[in-house]
């Protein structure tokens, strides 16, 4: 058995059957069956380290493929269950499914056996590869991969400068040497598996080094080929490589040499941490407990963030600690680290979820609440589990309350529209709304007060689509006005700039709230507003100050990037209702709503940028479109005239406004002088 607890039917990390690894060996579906079934109906025991509370190979944050250790563990075991007929039925039932490629392959692998049976049951002793031939043999691929990237190349495009400037002979690149890198891996792993870990942890260090160097200048990537190597698995290599550099070095010196590894390697291949070393022999891991220990006191003083690697280390520490001392580890790491490193509450809350310790869970969330700072993006995610689980015990108050908490730790769009969501069923929205408004307002008020007192440009965009958002809920559209006029012309993209919302809301509350038509470019605007928030916000509260910054927090391990959804829409359309507008409060709308959509039309042009030729036709055909609805189609014709004559010479642009006009059900097609086809 491995250092890691292993069952013959189940996965240890994850607790479920195996039976992804009868998938992966390649099975007939009925053989798979079979073998299921069987597993199912026999007992699973499973070897728990004396330090360990839960045995963990593999997986521990997030899904991992089965290790080298596992899968053979694994295999073993199922072979020792099965009887001389049974073993041969699978074996031929899989022989018929093999395209007619394999079949060889798979024949020589009991020829090979056949061969070791006549020797007397036993390879003959030996290393499997020749150490000296086999280094030597990369040293050379690395001298000629350096010779091709740098020979000639100066001298080429300095005289080429000289005569012609940049018209000039651009000298040949090299080719990635895929083929030849991936036999020398071959290679390399099969020392490991020999076990000669020394000639393995050297001839890994020179490869992994050499495929670091993929994509520097001289070496032209095969369109077909889109990673530095073809067949050989980065991640299983590094995972050896640590493994067999963990081996053959002294004990005291086996933390700074891993993470040394580490860090030099943190862009080839994937992620690869203790579980993966544990994983890669089926040989126990020595001095496991000690080392751990100290890997661990390593990680929590890491301060390294040299590329960016600060994070990685953390999730190198949790992953060690789990594996080390369990979830419990975890509580203790977040109640003495937690400050400094407030990740370990999110790690701590995880995994008893993961482990469906759930009421364990909300007490170690209330506590990490007790605990952390008022803002930052750890504490918003841990109320968020919070508001979920209220939400699954249908407790709207406790719902609203962690929804609450997580919007003032960081907000953001999508937390706003979740706190609607929350606070509307239990008759809370207004109130809620109200007293957001007045605390982001202040919020951004000290901000710009802040920057104006420091002697720097006043950003009036930080957090302002946010801001404005909450006062038109709130009924101030004249403030949320004041907010998109002193805005810049440009920028709407960001997450910051008040345009997004502020202009679709003025329009259609000039038309009264009408239902807008599938096709129109004013509904596609006001849909704009319900757009998928990225997972990191592109601003963030800071814990000291509780200000806001342009800059988001850094990427958490293990943190989703999905985009997050916003659902505000609807929330606007009853305040919209709810507040109804004269015909002088229309005439201004529209009137504001075109000096704000004119100026980001002007800049759009004058500075050329194309790719935003579309949204600013948008905007025309959307302001048009609501002249049209509230009563006053002549002017809505007449504005699409103006903007095609003054701005007749962005015929790119003139092609975008006639494809909205042409599609749109309110607006005239273009007029024949006018018409882009």
């Amino acid at each position: 058995m491995t250092d890691v607890a292993r069952a013959g039917c189940k996965d240890t990390a994850t607790q479920r059957p195996l039976g992804p690894v009868v998938r992966n060996l390649g099975f007939a579906p009925s053989v798979r069956s079979t073998i299921s079934m069987r597993d199912h109906t026999r007992s699973c025991c499973f070897i728990t380290h004396a330090s360990v509370d839960m045995a963990m190979a593999t997986s521990i944050d997030r899904k991992r493929r089965l290790s080298a250790a596992d899968f053979l563990e694994a295999l073993e075991g199922r072979l020792a269950s099965l009887k001389p007929a049974e073993l041969r039925a699978i074996l031929m039932a899989h022989a018929e499914t093999l395209p007619a490629g394999e079949r060889r392959a798979f024949l020589a692998i009991f020829e090979k056996e056949d061969e070791a049976g006549k020797a007397g049951g036993k390879r003959r002793p030996g290393r499997v590869t020749d150490a000296q031939k086999l280094l030597r043999d990369i040293d050379s691929l690395v001298d000629q991969c350096g010779e091709e990237r740098h020979g000639g190349k100066e001298g080429d495009w300095e005289d080429a400068g000289e005569d012609d400037g940049w018209d000039h002979y651009e000298p040949a690149h090299a080719t990635w040497p895929t083929a030849k890198i991936d036999a020398l891996f071959e290679r390399a792993d099969a020392a490991f598996r020999a076990g000669d870990l020394a000639l393995a942890r050297d001839a890994y260090q020179k490869l992994l080094d050499l495929v670091a160097g993929y994509g520097e200048d001289g070496f032209d990537a095969d369109e077909e080929e889109s990673e530095p190597v073809g067949t050989t698995d980065l991640d299983e290599a590094k995972a050896r490589y640590l493994r067999a550099l963990y081996e053959t070095t002294e004990p005291a010196q086996r933390p700074a040499a891993l993470l040394k590894a580490l860090q030099d390697l943190q862009y080839v291949g994937g992620p690869v941490g203790i579980p993966e070393v544990i994983g890669a022999r089926r040989a126990h891991l020595p001095d496991r407990e000690t080392f751990l220990e100290s890997w661990i006191e390593m990680l929590r003083h890491e301060r390294s963030d040299q590329f960016g690697f600060g994070i990685e280390a953390r999730r190198l520490l949790f992953e060690a600690v789990r594996v080390h001392r369990g979830t419990e580890g975890l509580a203790e790491l977040a109640r003495r680290d937690g400050r400094h490193i407030p990740e370990a509450y999110r790690k701590w809350v995880q995994a008893l979820a993961e482990e469906s310790r759930t009421d364990e869970a909300v007490r170690a969330a209330q506590e990490a609440l007790q605990a952390l700072p008022s803002t930052g993006e750890i504490r918003a995610w841990i109320a968020e589990f919070m508001a979920e689980s209220a939400e699954k015990q249908n407790d709207g108050v406790a719902r609203l309350e962690a929804r609450g908490e997580a919007f003032r730790a960081m907000p953001t769009l999508a937390r706003l529209s979740a706190l609607c969501e929350a606070a509307d069923p239990i008759g809370k929205l207004k109130a809620m709304v109200h007293a957001e408004t007045a605390r982001l307002r202040s919020v951004v008020a000290n901000r710009s007060r802040r920057t104006g007192r420091d002697g720097e440009m006043a950003d009036f965009q930080s957090g302002h689509r946010l801001l404005a958002t909450l006062l038109l809920l709130d009924g101030e559209t004249e403030e949320a006005i004041a907010l998109a006029q002193r805005a810049p012309a440009v920028g709407w993209s960001g997450g910051s700039h008040p345009g997004p919302v502020v202009i679709p809301y003025l329009l259609c509350a000039a038309t009264g709230g009408a239902t807008l038509s599938t096709g129109t470019a004013l509904a596609d605007l006001w849909r704009g507003i319900d757009a998928d928030e990225p997972a990191f916000p592109m601003w963030d509260l800071p814990t000291e100050d509780g200000d806001l910054d342009d800059e988001p927090e850094d990427a958490w391990p293990g943190m989703s990037l999905k985009p997050r959804p916003v659902r505000l829409t609807r929330f606007l359309q009853a305040q919209i209702g709810q507040q109804p507008v004269d015909p002088e409060q229309r005439a201004r709308f529209l009137k504001v709503a075109w000096s704000v959509a004119e100026r980001r039309v002007k800049e759009i042009l004058d500075k050329k940028h194309r790719r935003a030729y579309e949204r600013a036709a948008m905007l025309v055909g959307a302001v048009a479109e609501a002249r049209t609805i509230a009563g006053d189609p002549e002017s809505g014709h007449a504005l699409l005239t103006n903007v095609r004559q003054q701005f007749s010479r962005y015929s790119a642009f003139t092609r975008e406004l006639d494809k909205i006009t042409r599609r749109s059900p309110l607006l005239p097609s273009p007029p024949a002088k006018y018409r882009s086809w």
